[in-house]
């Protein structure tokens, strides 16, 4: 949704209807976008504009870099998902439960179940395995923003 805004201008709920249905895929209800959109809006990510009498024009809002992450080297978005899972893995959380908060199956790459299917039916995460999860996340973030921050103060002193 955010991508059709930001390639396509500003647009009604009907164009982005439009716009994000490809031939062979049933259409997006407009109920669906209009909560999407309402969803970009809380973030702050979309705009509206209820100028317009006939129908509101929503808008992606521009980003303003952060210098922070700027500071960070990302080779793409993809390479959050590889840190969250090495950084569960280093703070000693199960695999199965790095597996689970990432939304990956619990089988191996030849499609055979990893540990027993006994164990994947009774082992469940429980809301301790989520907070040390979240715990871990927050550590390491804490010391990428301090780096981030020391590496922003040197390229400036430059």
């Amino acid at each position: 949704m955010l991508r059709a805004l930001r390639d396509g201008g500003p647009q009604r709920v009907d164009q982005l209807a439009a716009h994000l249905t490809t031939s062979g895929r049933r259409p997006i209800r407009p109920a669906t976008i209009t909560t999407a959109l309402g969803e970009l809006h809380a973030a702050g990510l979309a705009a509206v504009d209820d100028q317009d009498e006939l129908a509101d024009h929503w808008s992606a809002v521009p980003i303003t870099p952060d210098p922070l992450l700027e500071a960070v080297d990302l080779h793409g978005t993809h390479d959050f998902r590889h840190t969250y899972a090495t950084w569960l893995e280093d703070a000693g959380i199960p695999a199965r439960v790095i597996d689970e908060l990432m939304g990956h199956e619990a089988s191996g790459r030849s499609g055979q179940q990893r540990g027993s299917t006994m164990g994947a039916h009774y082992r469940h995460t429980t809301p301790e395995m989520a907070v040390r999860a979240v715990e871990a996340v927050q550590q390491r973030l804490t010391i990428v923003l301090r780096e981030a921050e020391r590496t922003l103060e040197n390229h400036t002193r430059w």
